[in-house]
């Protein structure tokens, strides 16, 4: 038998409908062309999930995706993908996330799990190493993450037990409900959190004991010291502030996304950067999986000021000077998308209820970028007098209002009164309202755009045209970023490409080389560009939002035809036809991809 390094051959299956669960072998060589992630997301979607399938109907399924590099003993391979249809979007749906959890399910002896069907009543699923366990929920639904997290952990009596779980916002099918594990970790995009609440499963424990085999462990101990002692000269920004320490720059050179993108500064950028956050409310920085980086806020507030003094490791906690929440610690703190999204995006200088919009939505279990996006184009509407009042139930949509993002958070989550309309996402509560309010927004494949303006950044346009999600800045149509996705590397270690390819080949022994390396990624968007086109996804859809044709700040606007410059770029860069973008069937046969070839034929140009 082929001694395995970096992976078991060993997938989890949970049909909820049938309450059973089965081991599948992909085999060897499959984890060697495809490494797992997206690919693995990919294979189940074109082959289990029946085309026009309801993304919130038990034929959709849910799969959790580690790669071959997840679990390691090496800074950067915490990560693991979610994956389904995207109940946001009909198409494409995945979504990252760090922390341990991922590498938690790889020590337990798997690959990946996929969910099937639906349950009845609440579930929660207890995997330890190969032991698996699907058991009742009733207590738990309803509940959000820090107490669910608790419980299940008091149940088990395993305190190093690792949890992902939908929060009530999944529960509610609320469209980019997220996945959270380790509570301030997250699988924030497409909606996957709605998925697993459709599937009533609301959480997954973990508990691993089987170290992740490694074919070298000399090599790669010797580049996680490299990390460890090369962090002051590499990483030293990442390790004081987290993302969003540059957000002045960004502001000053007018690509802070502001007011729903209609500018690109915000004058009060220095109330709410990372800086600001580590000035006041920040008390230390937490660390995924094996990482020595350690580039995770985590922040706390004090309701009232009889308890300011209060100290820890070290630092002072600072209490809300209005005296209106606290925030949790374990619940981490906000990264650039979320500062940037739930601050400039909505006109908000308030940090203290950014701080709490943040914690809300990883308790209640939404994406930062949709949720504030989607208020940003619901205060415009309002602005304009598009929405009024009596859509809104009475609410007061105001730019730069802290507190009403906070209740509509809240609203949005529990799709209470104007909250359930939100609850829908930007581009579909725009269908539903008209009125013009479509020129609103910044969604892309249905997706709301990230926190970086295309006009300001240049290497973010392909990334938001021709990504599979749609409006994703993680620059995944690429075969770097699109590679460490799928192996389950982080994007934010500084490898160059020769020290990534050192850890692949450190971990798997496999030997492979960069060009090897680039077809694994070429694999997976491809795979992922056949699902979305079976699903009614043509080159149409491969653009920005009428807004970004305009001029921001300085920056020129990007016009169809250069956009449609890059588009077609694209496709003949990856085998795809120039026009439709549908893989060629060469392209399908030289990428070893022949066995989901039925996808292409479903297509009609």
């Amino acid at each position: 038998m082929t001694e395995r390094h970096g992976y078991w051959d060993k997938i989890l299956h949970v049909d909820l409908s049938a309450r059973r669960t089965w081991t599948e072998s992909l085999g060897d060589a499959w984890f060697r062309n495809f490494g797992g992630g997206r690919a693995l997301i990919a294979h189940y979607l074109l082959t289990e999930v029946p085309a026009g399938a309801d993304p919130l109907g038990p034929e959709n399924v849910l799969v959790f995706a580690p790669g071959v590099l997840t679990g390691a003993p090496v800074p950067g391979a915490g990560r693991h993908s979610v994956g389904g249809k995207s109940p946001l979007t009909g198409a494409w749906g995945e979504a990252e996330s760090g922390g341990y959890w991922g590498a938690e399910l790889k020590r337990a002896g798997w690959d990946g799990i996929v969910v099937h069907g639906a349950s009845e009543t609440p579930v929660w699923l207890w995997i330890k190493d190969g032991e698996v366990e699907i058991r009742d929920a009733g207590h738990l639904w309803g509940r959000v993450a820090d107490v669910v997290e608790d419980t299940i952990r008091e149940e088990l009596g395993e305190p190093l037990s690792r949890i992902a779980q939908c929060g009530p916002a999944g529960e509610k099918l609320v469209r980019f409900a997220l996945v959270a594990n380790d509570l301030n970790e997250v699988a924030g995009r497409t909606g996957m959190g709605a998925v697993m609440g459709s599937k009533k499963l609301k959480a997954i424990a973990v508990r691993g004991t089987q170290p992740v085999k490694i074919a070298d462990k000399a090599a790669l101990m010797s580049m996680a010291k490299w990390v460890a002692s090369t962090v002051d000269d590499v990483h030293r920004g990442f390790h004081e502030y987290g993302t969003g320490a540059a957000m002045r720059g960004k502001s000053l050179e007018g690509g802070l996304p502001t007011l729903n993108y209609r500018m690109g500064k915000f004058d009060q950028v220095d109330m709410v950067d990372a800086v600001a956050v580590a000035e006041q409310f920040r008390v230390d920085m937490g660390a995924c999986y094996a990482c020595s980086v350690r580039c995770k806020k985590v922040v706390q507030v004090e309701q009232r000021k009889e308890n300011e003094g209060v100290t820890r490791k070290g630092k002072a906690i600072h209490s809300d000077p209005e005296g209106r929440w606290s925030v949790n610690p374990r619940y981490g703190g906000p990264e650039y998308e979320s500062l940037a999204a739930l601050g400039p995006t909505v006109g908000v200088s308030d940090l203290v209820a950014l701080l709490k919009s943040n914690e809300l939505c990883n308790a209640l279990g939404m994406d930062t970028i949709s949720t504030g996006t989607t208020i940003a184009w619901a205060m415009e509407a309002f602005e304009k007098g598009l929405l009024t009042g009596a859509d809104t139930g009475g609410v007061e949509l105001s730019w730069g209002d802290g507190n009403s993002v906070v209740r509509l958070i809240e609203m949005i989550a529990n799709r209470e009164g104007f909250g359930d309309l939100l609850a829908e996402g930007s581009q579909r509560a725009a269908e539903k309202v008209g009125r013009g309010t479509e020129k609103f927004l910044t969604t892309v494949k249905g997706m709301e755009m990230a926190m970086h303006d295309p006009r300001h950044m240049p290497r973010m346009r392909g990334s938001y045209l021709t990504a599979p999600t749609g409006g994703d800045h993680m620059q995944q149509h690429d075969s770097k970023n699109g590679g460490r996705n799928q192996l389950g590397m982080c994007h934010f270690l500084q490898y160059n490409d020769g020290q990534s390819l050192e850890i692949v080949n450190a971990v798997t022994g496999w030997g492979i080389d960069q060009d090897e390396a680039n077809t694994i990624a070429r694999r997976g968007l491809t795979m992922a560009r056949l699902f979305n086109m079976r699903e009614g996804v043509r080159r149409v859809d491969d653009r920005l939002p009428v807004r970004f044709e305009e001029g921001v700040a300085g920056h020129e606007g990007l016009t169809p035809e250069a956009q449609g410059e890059i588009v077609t770029e694209y496709y003949v860069r990856q085998g795809w036809d120039a026009e439709s973008g549908l893989p060629r069937p060469e392209t399908l046969t030289a990428l070893g991809l022949d066995q989901y070839a039925k996808a292409r034929e479903m297509v009609i140009v």
